[in-house]
């Protein structure tokens, strides 16, 4: 089966549309928050709360970026909730 790039879409009750979430758009939403000195996972439960969103949708969109992946496996390691010597976090996110 060919690579799909797939989105986690949510519907707003405002404007009865559908809007697309991708890696791009979420970190681009969370930037205010990391600029005043929030850490990624934090910023990305307040993204979830904000968006009417499990947690575990944010965290699909997570695994489909490298980048964010990193940053959350970072902070992860930093904050003793994983061990050092885990490379990836995605089976930590099921």
């Amino acid at each position: 089966m060919a690579n799909m790039d797939r989105t986690i879409a949510i519907i707003d009750p405002n404007e009865k549309a559908i809007n697309p979430r991708t890696p791009e758009k979420v970190h681009h939403e969370i930037s205010s928050m990391l600029l005043n000195g929030v850490n990624y996972i934090d910023a990305l439960v307040e993204y979830a709360r904000k968006n009417g969103l499990e947690i575990e949708a944010v965290a699909d969109i997570v695994k489909k970026s490298s980048i964010l992946k990193e940053k959350v496996r970072t902070e992860a390691v930093k904050m003793k909730m994983v061990i050092k010597d885990d490379q990836d976090i995605t089976e930590l996110c099921e």
